[in-house]
């Protein structure tokens, strides 16, 4: 029921959409139609490990908390997160998607990226979620069609009491909607930033990364691999992928010169 594609405080990969739960360790694709426009089809997609477990907190402590709240029904709330790319943000938001699923609401996450390439007749029918996720809303305001068509579905989903959750890439102040009456009820969510995570961080997304695989990196090796690597999310999420597969292919344990062979560095 999702996608994604990972980023900061978080390690893997996100994008996704309708409700229907599926295992964490399975990938899913899903044909969404709008019944208004037949001709409309937009495939979906989740890969795996998009929860709160696989997120490194980093120092966005309370934000996460906050979304468990929210998305667990004990504490309501609209939350609005922005942050830089590989923030971190998609994962929150399909990590609560998710965890709400998992208490029993009806949720659904909707990617800005994907969903541009649609119609904004989309969000029609998406207020009987009681939880609704858009993610990269940014990439939807360019258009006054969808900058309207979120207006009114803000609208729903308030009078229906249910929850939205929104991210961005940059503050509501700052994101330039030209409707005015959007840009206030967006002004009006709590706000939080997604603070991007330092190299202590990544150290730490590297070790959270590797115990999921099932083995564990020294402080050496972890310093070693940052000192050489790309240092986005994705780059560093590839180094563990290939240096996983190689040390099951040779039985090794994974140490500086044999993370040296593996990566030619």
């Amino acid at each position: 029921m999702w996608w994604w594609r990972c980023v900061s405080s978080a390690c893997c990969s996100t994008p996704c959409w309708v409700y229907r739960g599926i295992g964490q360790n399975s990938a899913e694709q899903t044909t969404m139609h709008d019944t208004s426009h037949p001709q409309l089809a937009l495939k979906l997609s989740r890969k795996p490990n998009t929860d709160f477990a696989s997120f490194y907190t980093g120092q966005n402590t309370q934000l996460v908390g906050r979304l468990h709240q929210v998305a667990n029904g004990s504490f309501p709330g609209w939350l609005y997160l922005w942050g830089a790319e590989q923030s971190g943000k998609s994962h929150l938001m399909q990590a609560a998607s998710q965890l709400a699923e998992d208490e029993g609401f009806r949720a659904f996450y909707l990617s800005g990226e994907q969903a541009r390439a649609g119609s904004p007749l989309l969000l029609e029918n998406l207020s009987s979620f009681q939880l609704l996720a858009i993610d990269d809303i940014h990439l939807l305001l360019a258009d006054p069609e969808w900058e309207e068509a979120l207006f009114h579905l803000y609208n729903k989903i308030k009078d229906l009491g249910s929850t939205l959750l929104v991210s961005a890439d940059a503050s509501p102040r700052q994101l330039g909607v030209h409707l005015p009456d959007l840009a206030s009820r967006l002004m009006a969510m709590e706000v939080y930033q997604v603070v991007a995570m330092d190299d202590q961080d990544k150290a730490g997304v590297l070790q959270l990364m590797a115990r999921q695989r099932g083995f564990t990196l020294s402080d050496e090796v972890v310093a070693f691999i940052l000192s050489r690597s790309d240092r986005q999310l994705s780059a560093l999420q590839a180094v563990i992928e290939r240096l996983d597969h190689q040390s099951l292919q040779e039985k090794r344990v994974i140490t500086i010169p044999f993370v040296k062979k593996v990566m030619s560095w």
